[in-house]
């Protein structure tokens, strides 16, 4: 029965269940965030925004008026250079016989305006991609990763897994590490798309790797966390929880950090696998758990709405901030943790990373 249940949980991307969240809008992917310079930059569906990250108020907003004729819903976004991000829409065209496809699109960040001739369109996007020396990578549920001039969004390659990407690729100097839910981990040569190696596991694997050293580290659908050599993909160890590992694990340089879908947590050291602590939270838990800046916090989301805080030292939990709907992501930056929500009125919220008290709340509570 417990297979079933997070089998379904799985698929909700491929049948578009996602209920309404408090827009018209029914969000078939998780919207995401990322910050920089003092801003927060966030796909918020019927629009991109940057928010101030001290105070939540907004500076700019793509389009200036919601237009979903035209434009998105919006769901990921990606820092590309010092000048642009990248955002993912899912949008229909093709005129009397539509077709939904996923767009990319390059915006300035100082005023989120449109940085390309025109957009680029493939299959549909869940996940942010990544960027480096002058070229964009992400994944996409035809199956292919595709890359792109950063310049003006031409496309450089594509190379096809034989599963859906809801991934996002890890960059690391000239190789991009890219996972499908074909149950294989690529390492492509990130100028050409060109193959170096790939390691199978028995299961999806749906998230990002962590690169800590000459190390790779991913979880998959198998329940198990993987370690691999990052020069050739063999495999160090492996360790076996009790579900699926989802998210992409976390690390503070010392210890290795990953949470199950079941809401188990563990805290693992990085060379044996060895479990150091084990401890549990209540809900389904899809993303990685984020450590703080100090070390000292580790951060968990759960399907049910629920950011918790936990002591690093020993897994206890220290606090716990529910909400309305589902969590979508999570990122730390300084002494505070963002986070979007979907099926909420606050889709966007900021608390300590310390306590757990709220900061702010987008949109504010008298515009709701």
């Amino acid at each position: 029965m417990r297979q079933k249940r997070f089998l379904f949980f799985a698929l909700l991307l491929l049948t578009s269940f996602l209920a309404s969240c408090a827009s018209s809008i029914s969000p078939t992917t998780w919207p995401t965030l990322f910050v920089r310079d003092g801003i927060v930059y966030v796909a918020d569906l019927e629009q991109v925004r940057a928010l101030d990250a001290k105070t939540g108020e907004q500076r700019w907003a793509f389009p200036a008026q919601p237009d979903l004729r035209r434009y998105g819903p919006f769901y990921t976004v990606t820092l590309l250079n010092d000048q642009l991000l990248m955002v993912t829409s899912a949008e229909r065209r093709g005129g009397f016989v539509s077709h939904t496809y996923g767009v990319l699109r390059a915006l300035r960040l100082e005023d989120g305006q449109e940085a390309w001739p025109q957009p680029f369109a493939a299959g549909e996007f869940v996940a942010p991609g990544a960027a480096g020396n002058g070229i964009f990578v992400i994944g996409s549920s035809d199956g292919n990763v595709y890359a792109l001039q950063v310049k003006d969004g031409s496309l450089a390659w594509k190379h096809p897994t034989r599963g859906r990407v809801w991934a996002t690729p890890r960059v690391l100097s000239d190789t991009v590490y890219i996972a499908s839910l074909d149950h294989t981990l690529y390492a492509l040569d990130l100028q050409t798309g060109a193959l170096r190696w790939q390691f199978r596991a028995q299961g999806a694997m749906a998230d990002s790797p962590l690169i800590l050293n000459d190390t790779l580290y991913i979880g998959s659908f198998d329940r198990n966390l993987y370690a691999l050599r990052l020069s050739d993909g063999q495999e160090i160890w492996h360790f076996t929880g009790a579900n699926w590992f989802w998210g992409t694990p976390a690390t503070d340089g010392t210890r290795l950090y990953a949470a199950d879908v079941d809401g188990n947590i563990y805290a693992l050291d990085p060379a044996t696998g060895q479990e150091i602590w084990r401890s549990r939270v209540e809900g389904t838990v899809r993303l990685g758990p984020s450590v703080g800046v100090d070390g000292k916090r580790i951060l968990v989301a759960t399907e049910n709405g629920i950011l918790f805080g936990l002591d690093a030292a020993d897994g206890f939990v220290l606090w716990r901030q529910p909400g309305e709907g589902n969590i979508a992501f999570m990122a730390v930056h300084g002494d505070q943790v963002y986070l979007t929500r979907i099926h909420a009125p606050q889709r966007v919220q900021s608390f300590y990373v310390e306590n757990g008290r709220p900061v702010w709340q987008y949109p504010p509570a008298a515009q709701k």
